[in-house]
């Protein structure tokens, strides 16, 4: 384990120059998922610092619940989602109906490209309950992927509670740009308090992963926040990215 309590994979290749791991069987790519996602209950992501194939990591995200989405992430100017663009990726979570979140990488920035996390699976220690249940009034937006297409000029949202109280724990959805235009009073206070929480966690407990070639890295979407700071305009990271459903 590393500085995060990161999944290192023993027996293949340390280097880069070395080949990358790969399975010969459907169960070696059960065991690792299986320590992916007792990290992920842990610690809320699990960073695979041995390097793998494409193939191996399409194969351990396969065994973690269902690929409803993959994504080539690489700078294309003319795609309109911010993914595609050098700039600053603020704290959020992607579709709220998607468990985890994996990410390969392969190629990363030369001078950064860091996934950035916060983890709010402590919310509960912090808000009291009414401010939990004002927390759950609060709706915000997301893009219905089955509509919406900026790229089209189709905007098409469906609507989610900030929190979401289930019997073991508390699962939140934020993504300030896709807050609604108006709250009530005391929906208003609730939120300048939960990004009062973040920048405090940002400050203090911010997790900060570099992926290098051949690594990845999941993370529990329903507890976990993510984002990165900006990256260089011609910059060559290449990250393939896969949305999971996970039945519970």
């Amino acid at each position: 384990m590393g500085e995060h309590e990161e999944i290192e994979i023993t027996g293949a290749g340390s280097g880069l120059d070395a080949a990358l791991a790969s399975f010969t069987s459907d169960g070696e790519a059960a065991k690792l998922s299986a320590e992916v996602f007792a990290s992920m209950q842990a610690h809320g992501y699990a960073h695979i610092e041995q390097p793998l194939t494409a193939q191996a990591f399409d194969a351990v995200a396969q065994q973690l619940g269902t690929i409803t989405l993959r994504t080539d992430l690489t700078l294309t100017p003319d795609r309109s989602s911010i993914v595609y663009k050098s700039a600053e990726i603020n704290f959020h979570q992607d579709n709220p109906t998607m468990n985890i979140l994996g990410w390969y990488c392969v190629r990363q920035d030369a001078l950064d490209g860091s996934m950035r996390l916060l983890d709010a699976g402590d919310v509960a220690d912090h808000f009291s309950r009414r401010e939990r249940q004002i927390m759950s009034s609060i709706n915000v937006r997301c893009p219905d992927p089955g509509r919406h297409n900026p790229d089209r000029g189709l905007f098409a949202y469906f609507l989610w509670p900030l929190l979401t109280e289930k019997r073991t724990r508390i699962e939140v959805y934020y993504a300030p740009w896709l807050l609604l235009d108006a709250y009530d009073e005391e929906q208003q206070s609730a939120l300048a308090k939960f990004a009062a929480y973040l920048r405090a966690k940002e400050a203090n407990q911010l997790i900060n992963i570099r992926l290098k070639a051949g690594e990845s890295l999941f993370i529990d979407n329903n507890r976990l926040l993510h984002g990165r700071g900006a990256i260089q305009p011609a910059s060559q990271r290449f990250l393939k990215r896969v949305w999971i459903k996970r039945q519970r």
